[in-house]
């Protein structure tokens, strides 16, 4: 029996007006499975269920500290190449502070 895959794209972004205009440029492609919250959240969040961003505590501190208003995005990703490239394409064009791949 062969492991699925699952991974994440995780973009921070300084504005919810950024993060609104990525999530429907990502709608638009097809891609449904984003889950955003405000950067504080996360950090008041982590380790407190399965559901967690896939950032460690302290990349999840720092960015916080150097974007305290920040808004998280979180695409879960199918494990399809060829999406994964198209998120991660459409993150690095946007106003994201950060974009960050990581295997959950």
């Amino acid at each position: 029996m062969t492991e699925v895959r699952r991974r994440a794209a995780i973009g921070i972004f300084a504005t919810a007006a950024e993060l609104d205009a990525v999530a429907a440029r990502l709608t638009s492609q097809g891609i449904s499975r984003c889950v955003s919250c405000p950067l504080a959240q996360a950090v008041a969040e982590m380790g407190q269920g399965d559901d967690q961003p896939a950032l460690s505590a302290a990349t999840l501190t720092d960015l916080h500290a150097r974007f305290p208003t920040a808004m998280m995005l979180r695409v879960d990703l199918s494990g399809n190449a060829k999406e994964e490239a198209m998120v991660a394409q459409t993150l690095l064009s946007s106003a994201a502070q950060s974009v960050q791949l990581h295997d959950l």
